[in-house]
């Protein structure tokens, strides 16, 4: 046994020592591969700090362990030796032209390519050797323009056909604000789209470009999320959001429709906004339409009962078409919401029925009276003397706001100054006045002793219709019946001599006193009136019809003369 258990001793500490031997042997083994892995990485990062990394490329041209100069050597070398090929989604060649055709060319120096050298880290080659490196100097590859543009034009891409156009991004109104449309993305090859596909390969020394892609496709100009669109859209909405009411009073008011609005702003090409002052005037002019009354008839009904229709005067409502789109303008720029009436040109008193309101001044020239009323009751009246209608000073009818009031004044014409307590004018000269001088008034006395266009009033009257009105009060002038044309016919007889020759009609002996009635009112008249006669001759050969009636019937033919400068040099001729 104990022979036994030496044997065993020595044999296991023989294994003991041939472990130990082998451990040895294999780290110096790993040691040696350690180092000279780590001599091979620190060489090739040595070696890497002034080359570039395997799979490397500058502006597109492999550069791989080329220093700067190297590497600038091959891009130059490469630059007008390469073909670009146009192919379609298949990959069928569609197009090709030569770099050389397009002047491609180098515009930097080596210390461009350098300068990307030195940004590369030597210690990082080893990854490079998974992952490629891509660098591009800050100026690209070169080429002549005009050879691009050349060659872009001179490509035949007729067979490649188009669905779809491309469409800018545009600015619309959907409803309730503005908002941008994307632009659209088309799929027609034009000649920009080539000159651009052409030159992004050129600079980068790309040898195919893929006309499928998108590249060559004519390209909207205005994309949804350029900034003029955008500010323009933030600028409309901010006029959209900006609220204008209208209040007119007597619970009338107004909204500007959205869709209305909406049509007031335009922009240009390059998205600057402004007012459309046509588009606004349109809704001025609607409104003008609904609530304008100057310039109208005025349906009336006088203190008599009688239902009449007043001539337009200078009294109404009138919106100032300019001013009220000024003042929408500046509202809008603004930007903050308003209440308040239209502009006015002209006022009226009221938006109600009638625009004079409950409180004027009724002027009745056929009646020669004037009637003041305030709040609808009448406090004043008064007979007047108007107008001297024979000395063609007739008042003028209609209806006119009193301008102002004045104590004191002197009414001035081309003949007079007359100095009066009370004046209130209403249409240009013509006005409402004490008239102390009169001692009567009413009745016919403005036929032919009239005023030169004025009320003239008497001085007590005057006064209580001077200090209840002001100024802006409606003053409602007017005939009734048949008085104004009866003032007409007085201003204008040559209109009755006219009437009484075409009652003429067959001649006879009882005719002698309506023609001699028509001969002494025509030899009334001025030689103006006399030319506006257009049946004198008919007159005339009346007479001579007469004379030869009286004739004929053995009368003393000198009972009645006729118009010796007449009847001896005209002829007698058919009345028409």
């Amino acid at each position: 046994m104990s022979i036994f258990r030496g044997k065993m001793m020595s044999t296991s500490k023989k294994d003991k020592g041939q472990k130990k031997s082998f451990s040895k042997a294999a780290m110096l083994k790993a040691g040696i591969i350690v180092g000279a892995l780590l001599i091979i990485y620190l060489a090739g990062s040595i070696y890497f700090s002034d080359h570039f990394y395997i799979r490397s490329k500058v502006n597109g041209v492999g550069a791989s362990f080329k220093d700067a100069q190297g590497a600038y050597d091959k891009i130059i070398n490469s630059a007008d030796h390469y073909n670009i090929t146009f192919v379609d989604g298949d990959g069928n060649v569609v197009n090709e032209v030569s770099s050389a055709d397009l002047g491609v060319g180098v515009n930097y120096q080596v210390d461009q390519v350098q300068l990307l050298l030195d940004s590369q880290t030597g210690f990082n080659w080893v990854g490079r050797l998974f992952v490629p490196a891509e660098y591009y100097t800050a100026t690209g590859n070169s080429y002549d323009a005009t050879k691009v543009k050349t060659v872009a034009s001179s490509l035949d891409f007729s067979g490649q056909q188009s669905t779809t156009e491309s469409q800018d991004a545009y600015i619309d109104f959907d409803g309730s604000q503005f908002v941008v449309v994307d632009e659209v993305y088309g799929d027609r090859i034009d000649e920009e789209g080539v000159e651009a596909a052409i030159i992004d390969a050129v600079e980068n020394l790309k040898t195919e470009i893929n006309i499928s892609d998108g590249t060559c496709y004519h390209k909207p100009a205005v994309l949804a999320e350029d900034d003029n669109i955008n500010a323009a859209v933030d600028v409309l909405n901010g006029y959209m959001n900006t609220a204008i009411h209208y209040d007119l009073g007597e619970g009338l008011t107004e909204e500007i429709p959205v869709a209305t609005k909406a049509t007031w702003f335009t922009w240009d090409d390059d998205f600057n906004v402004t007012f459309n002052r046509d588009a606004i005037g349109e809704y001025v002019n609607s409104m003008g339409e609904k609530y304008n009354t100057y310039g109208k008839a005025k349906p009336f009904t006088t203190t008599s009962g009688e239902e009449i229709s007043v001539p337009a005067g200078s009294f109404g409502w009138k919106i100032a078409y300019d001013g009220e789109i000024d003042q929408i303008i500046a509202d809008l720029t603004a930007g903050d919401d308003v209440t308040r009436d239209f502009t006015y040109l002209y006022r009226g008193t009221s938006h109600g029925e009638h625009d004079y309101g409950n409180s004027y001044v009724e002027v009745n020239l056929s009646e020669q009276h004037a009637y003041v009323y305030k709040d609808g009751q009448m406090v004043i009246d008064s007979d007047f003397v108007s107008g001297n209608i024979s000395a063609g000073n007739g008042t003028h009818t209609g209806v006119y706001p009193i301008a102002y009031k004045e104590k004191d004044a002197t009414l001035r014409g081309d003949n007079y100054a007359t100095p009066v307590d009370y004046w209130m004018p209403f249409n240009m000269g013509e006005g409402l006045h004490d008239a102390k001088w009169r001692s009567s008034f009413g009745g016919n006395i403005y036929k032919t002793s009239g005023s030169h266009g004025c009320i003239n009033l008497p001085k007590d009257k005057a006064k209580e219709i001077f200090e209840t009105v002001e100024a802006g009060w409606p003053v409602i002038v007017f005939y009734t019946g048949n008085t104004e044309q009866d003032n007409y016919l007085i201003v204008n007889p040559q209109i009755k001599v006219q009437q009484l020759i075409a009652e003429i009609e067959a001649v006879t002996l009882e005719s002698e006193a309506q023609i001699v009635s028509a001969r002494i009112q025509y030899d009334a008249l001025s030689d103006e009136q006399k030319a506006e006669v257009t049946n004198y001759q008919d007159l005339v050969n009346a007479e001579l019809q007469l004379i030869t009636l009286k004739q004929q019937a053995g009368l003393d033919a000198g009972a009645q003369e006729p118009a010796p400068e007449v009847a001896p040099e005209v002829a007698p001729v058919p009345a028409e």
